[in-house]
């Protein structure tokens, strides 16, 4: 049978060689991540020359006033307007077929530089080159697509006035 342990010896590190231990480590980590250090410090250099530093330093120090700041200012009426809108805006952007919006985006991009065109040029066409205009098929369409639009636009706006009354 094996002897019973009746008394454990307890290694206790000596603070001298601990802290030795940990230099060593240090500068060897230094020596193999010289270049990443060297350009941290001229990142570092450069937020202290334009005063960065200094200003976040006086924002850490003023945190609890800056911060009673910001809830006053997020607590106004016009931010939660602008969130509500934002969320809206994403939800609205979200149930739109991207290769829907790539179209009407290709769209207005091409009436835009179309229209610029116009307007460095300082073409204007008589009102009988206006009115043949509507013949044109790329006319046509976009005209359709325009009324189509405010059909659904006027749907809306009614279903949201029957809401209200």
């Amino acid at each position: 049978m094996a002897k019973a342990i009746r008394q454990i010896s307890k290694s206790v590190p000596n603070p001298i060689d601990e802290q030795k231990e940990s230099i060593a480590t240090l500068l060897q980590a230094i020596g193999d991540n010289r270049e990443a250090l060297m350009t941290t410090l001229d990142i570092i250099k450069g937020l202290h020359e334009m005063g960065v530093l200094d200003a976040a330093k006086s924002m850490l120090e003023q945190r609890e006033d800056i911060g009673a700041i910001a809830m006053q200012q997020a607590n106004q009426t016009g931010v939660h307007n602008i969130v509500k809108n934002g969320m809206t805006a994403i939800q609205f952007v979200g149930s739109i077929n991207p290769e829907q919006l790539q179209s009407i985006l290709q769209g207005l991009y091409t009436g835009f530089e179309r229209m610029l065109d116009v307007v460095k040029t300082g073409e204007q066409k008589s009102l009988i080159k206006l009115g043949s205009s509507l013949r044109d098929p790329d006319v046509k369409v976009s005209l359709t697509t325009m009324v189509e639009f405010l059909h659904g636009m006027g749907e809306a706006f009614k279903r949201e006035n029957e809401k209200v009354n």
